[in-house]
């Protein structure tokens, strides 16, 4: 009886050893299977003009074609509509195009961050995108290493038509109760290296850019120099706007919150996508690139409602009596992407 229960025994503990090595490799391969995907550089232009590659580019289609070439869009679960996500698992490259403004750029980063299937973190964000330049700093084609980044609708305005007196031009007040979210400065160590990096990249303009900019700005040396790239503080709102009182505000805003370098342009998406990459630890690997394609008070050309309530495309909006769509995009795309290419091409090579 004694031999028996033994060889029972011995038949259990055969069975039950086995029964364990087969989950353990089973456990393994789904292991190995659900291995992320590690992303280095994380590209997050805004939008996109018509196709992803081979039409007039937007802020995006440079990039894609330089890092992402041929690669399908991936459904992102649980993000905006307008939101496209690109991976190059060969070189650990993403870009996300999340859409215009900062409801559309945060959901859309924390879909794509909340993500189980892709490793973030060991990524750096590069943030790129056009931008309105802040006229007596920026020019058209600048390039700005974008060093802060503040919120335009954060805060108290007036409306300057119903206000009087010696205060009329200041139409917005601070709010300090959201200054953890209404003010973001960048991790200054790496702005420097990237804008030594970059400072001494070639800048392209137009012949028409340059006319119009003398015919507008006569003597100003701003206005006539050539596009360069400079460090600047951006200012980030939800809605596009023109005129000296918004400039003033924007430059208010700036001072208010001590950013370290001036108020250089204005945007829609900075201030938000810096907040979502806090919640994911990833703060202080964000670069901001951004390219002045207009200056914040200059309407030389357009009514607001030729501007804004008649659409078509930016390749067509180019006429001798209409200065405010000079032909600045494209070649300010351009600089944009040399720019960019130059620090995304160093963050591959561990230089970044």
């Amino acid at each position: 009886m004694s031999i028996k229960r033994d060889k029972r025994r011995y038949r259990l503990s055969v069975i039950a050893g086995m029964f364990l090595l087969i989950c353990c490799v089973l456990l393994s391969a789904c292991g190995k299977n659900e291995e992320k995907t590690k992303v280095r550089v994380l590209i997050i232009p805004k939008f996109e003009i018509g196709e992803i590659s081979g039409d007039f580019p937007g802020e995006a289609q440079l990039f894609y074609d330089r890092y992402c070439s041929g690669c399908e869009e991936i459904e992102i679960p649980n993000s905006p509509s307008a939101a496209q996500f690109y991976m190059n698992e060969g070189n650990g490259v993403g870009l996300l195009i999340t859409d215009s403004g900062k409801t559309a750029a945060n959901l859309s980063l924390m879909s794509l961050l909340s993500w189980d299937s892709f490793d973030f973190s060991d990524t750096t964000i590069v943030s790129v995108g056009c931008a309105g330049g802040s006229e007596g700093y920026c020019t058209f084609g600048d390039v700005v290493v974008v060093t802060s980044a503040c919120d335009f609708d954060l805060g108290h305005r007036a409306d300057s038509r119903e206000l009087s007196g010696k205060n009329n031009g200041l139409t917005w007040f601070p709010d300090d109760s959201f200054i953890k979210y209404s003010s973001k400065q960048l991790n200054a160590d790496l702005s420097e290296k990237v804008y030594q990096l970059v400072k001494d990249c070639p800048m392209r303009t137009t012949d028409d850019v340059r006319k119009v900019l003398e015919e507008n700005f006569p003597g100003e040396k701003w206005a006539l120099r050539e596009p360069c790239v400079l460090k600047g503080t951006a200012v980030t709102g939800d809605c596009f706007w023109k005129g000296r009182a918004n400039h003033d505000n924007a430059s208010y805003i700036v001072e208010h919150y001590g950013c370290p370098d001036p108020y250089a342009v204005t945007e829609m998406e900075e201030t938000a996508i810096m907040n979502t990459a806090e919640c994911f630890g990833l703060q202080d690997r964000v670069i901001s690139l951004r390219v002045s394609v207009n200056l914040d008070t200059f309407l030389k050309g357009e009514s607001p409602e030729k501007l804004w309530l008649v659409r078509s495309d930016y390749n067509k909006k180019v006429s001798e009596e209409n200065s405010e769509t000079i032909d600045c995009f494209e070649p300010s795309m351009e600089n944009l992407f040399d720019v960019g290419q130059m620090v995304i091409d160093a963050i591959l090579a561990g230089e970044l």
